[in-house]
């Protein structure tokens, strides 16, 4: 008798814009038994998941759900890297964007039915002075919007949308010296943008070009614009145009240094980091197995 798979959810009851006390009672509806015995794990501090994760990893589970927004999706993950256990993912957050990216739905119950039948797909990872993202990372204006909105209580696109609009005309851009491919990029940018994979979440892509599994990451930097011009870039950034922006230069590597020393703050997959001095992001290749459609392999 084929022995029963091992799956564990790992909760994040505070994350996201939907209500989470459902999901046990879905979980035993909808997750096949026959194939899975299961375990529910609650979070209940900060790096919790990723403590979690590694202890699932290491106790053998198959795979691991991350049931959370952004935040909690690469704690899990990153309690994975070069692990056998592969990643799964309930989303529940604002921006989603590495579920989206691998077009695992939305729908908390469609979710947990890919997961009867999945699947799998390996990754890179990407590490900004050791700490690992697996969407996008970097600093400027998101980075700053990361750090206003994870002091706040609201949740939700709009909200997001609105923090944006309002800090667009607060911010100023600052100087920085970036160093790729044996280059260097110096000047004020909007964004400095490490996109591993091509959006942001939301479908609001920034390097619609990139690819998450070729061990490679694209610099996206966007040069300061005038008021005008933010519509048009809105538009660009939902319609995967972004980088036929003149203001946009993309620059393909596996390694990237940043100084700026303005820069208080960076986000990895969204979440504000404090950061200090000189940046270091290096490539993770094939890093993290991933439960994905079966058609998305």
């Amino acid at each position: 008798m084929q022995r029963k798979k091992k799956i564990v959810f790992i909760l994040n009851p505070i994350s996201g814009t939907k209500r989470k006390a459902l999901v046990p009672g879905l979980i035993r509806e909808h997750l096949d038994r026959s194939v899975y015995d299961y375990e529910i794990a609650e979070t209940e501090r900060a790096f919790h998941a990723h403590e979690l994760a590694k202890g699932a990893a290491e106790g053998g589970a198959d795979i691991v759900v991350a049931v959370g927004g952004d935040g909690t999706v690469n704690e899990v993950g990153s309690g994975l890297l070069l692990s056998k256990s592969a990643l799964g993912i309930l989303p529940f957050g604002s921006g989603n964007g590495l579920a989206r990216h691998m077009n695992i739905p939305m729908d908390t119950v469609k979710a947990i039915r890919l997961l009867n039948k999945p699947g799998f797909a390996v990754i890179d990872a990407g590490e900004a002075n050791g700490k690992p993202f697996f969407c996008t990372a970097g600093l400027g204006f998101d980075a700053q919007i990361g750090r206003l909105f994870a002091s706040t209580h609201t949740r939700g696109f709009g909200s997001y949308i609105k923090m944006a609009v309002t800090e667009y005309f607060n911010f100023r851009p600052h100087q920085y010296v970036v160093r790729a491919n044996g280059k260097e990029y110096k000047g004020p940018f909007f964004v400095v943008t490490l996109a591993n994979a091509g959006q942001y979440g939301n479908n609001a892509y920034i390097s619609p070009g990139a690819d998450i599994a070729d061990g490679m990451i694209d610099l996206c930097l966007l040069k300061p614009f005038p008021h005008y011009r933010v519509a048009q870039l809105g538009w660009k950034l939902f319609n995967r145009s972004m980088h036929r922006s003149s203001y946009m230069q993309i620059i393909r590597t596996d390694k990237v240094q940043i100084e700026c020393p303005e820069a208080e703050c960076m986000h990895l997959d969204g979440e504000f980091a404090p950061v200090k001095g000189k940046l270091t992001i290096e490539m993770l290749p094939q890093s993290l197995r991933l439960a994905v459609p079966l058609n998305n392999r």
